[in-house]
């Protein structure tokens, strides 16, 4: 592995934190912009409501679908490479996105972008695993964490700021210089890194089973106000003989992800290679930390995603004003990623956590007034 032969990547490493950060950084970024540049794209492109949700859901949809598949590829052949190409996919699709003269292209695009979106997140963070240690990879993930946090709420005011100031299509084409510096930065100051012990990339049924059960899933879960969640609303695309697709997508999800729990034990078992090593649920870190994260990120994106939207459509804010009314939120993100590490040493990291998830339970809403 480059990251431990003491090359210059070692000696650039900061410098190549940077790059990783920039990448990750875009793909938050981009997430938030689109919900602040929607009104002017129906207005420009004329959309349906139906398209309008698909530009926003298809590329939640398949980047949940590839995420495990193409974190588990790039451990094999190349975390760097796979971020490389992931981050040029995620620029042309950009740039497909911003030339888009209809509904169904754009959506398309939003597709693509998906998939190089998928790519580039798992690898930032097996990057950084593999190029820092000690007390060096709590900052980095420090870096990491706060450039999610504060990129998720300063996304609506860049997409607001280019909306308003210039036109929608901006909101896309952002992404190509900042994507192509990102490229730059992670080719010359990040290491490859790879793991050979992870055995031949074999699991393909296991892989079928993942992309199934977490698309089935995602489908469920955004589409449950379009289609019903049992009986199948009046303007439904699709119903199955008055039923709704929804509760078909959850069944779906739950036999998909059940065989794929099933089906990876058992390769495990038989020491073969295996799409998601089960064995680290085992460390109680690892499995608490996984469901925190699970528990903010639905707190914190949940909100970024439909606050512009409710801003500009019932407040009567225009795009940039949305985007700063949600700046405390990016301050409150920065802060807490950067400084729950040294917080962690003096308090029960546990107690943190159910704070925060006693915090996230809240509504967002004014005080009654009487």
């Amino acid at each position: 592995m480059e990251a431990n032969n003491g090359s210059r990547y070692v000696k650039l490493r900061w410098f190549g934190l940077g790059a990783i950060s920039l990448s990750v950084a875009l793909i938050i970024m981009d997430s938030t912009i689109v919900a602040v540049a929607v009104p002017a794209i129906i207005k420009d492109l004329g959309l349906s409501t139906t398209e309008v949700q698909w530009i926003q859901e298809i590329y939640t949809l398949v980047f949940a679908a590839l995420l495990l598949v193409w974190g588990r590829v790039a451990d094999r052949v190349g975390r760097r490479r796979i971020l490389v190409v992931g981050l040029l996919v995620f620029l042309a699709s950009s740039a497909l996105c911003a030339l888009a003269p209809s509904g169904m292209w754009l959506i398309s695009a939003r597709a693509l972008q998906g998939i190089g979106g998928s790519m580039i997140l798992p690898t930032t963070l097996s990057l950084l695993n593999a190029n820092f240690r000690g007390k060096e990879r709590t900052i980095a993930f420090a870096v990491w964490g706060s450039t999610i946090g504060g990129m998720a709420a300063l996304g609506p005011i860049v997409g607001g700021w280019l909306t308003s100031s210039f036109s929608w299509n901006w909101a896309f084409l952002i992404n190509v210089p900042l994507g192509l510096v990102a490229v730059g930065g992670v080719m010359y100051f990040v290491a490859e890194s790879s793991e050979v012990a992870t055995g031949k990339l074999n699991d393909y049924f296991g892989a079928l089973l993942s992309v199934v059960g977490f698309g089935s899933l995602v489908f469920g879960l955004i589409e449950g106000r379009q289609y019903g969640w049992w009986s199948a609303n009046a303007g439904a695309p699709f119903n199955l003989f008055g039923l709704s697709l929804v509760p078909a997508a959850f069944v779906l999800a739950i036999a998909a992800l059940a065989g794929f729990l099933l089906w990876e034990r058992s390769r495990q078992r038989s020491n073969r290679s295996v799409l998601l090593d089960l064995s680290l649920f085992n460390i109680s870190s690892f499995s608490r930390g996984n469901l925190t994260a699970l528990t903010v990120s639905l707190g914190e994106f949940g909100l970024i995603l439909t606050l512009p939207l409710w801003f500009q459509n019932v407040l009567g804010l225009n795009a940039l004003q949305a985007g700063l009314a949600l700046v405390p939120l990016a301050v409150g993100s920065f802060v807490a990623s950067g400084t729950v590490s040294a917080l962690s040493k003096s308090f029960p990291l546990c107690g943190w956590c159910n704070w925060v998830l006693v915090w996230k339970s809240f509504p967002l809403q004014p005080w009654p007034s009487y």
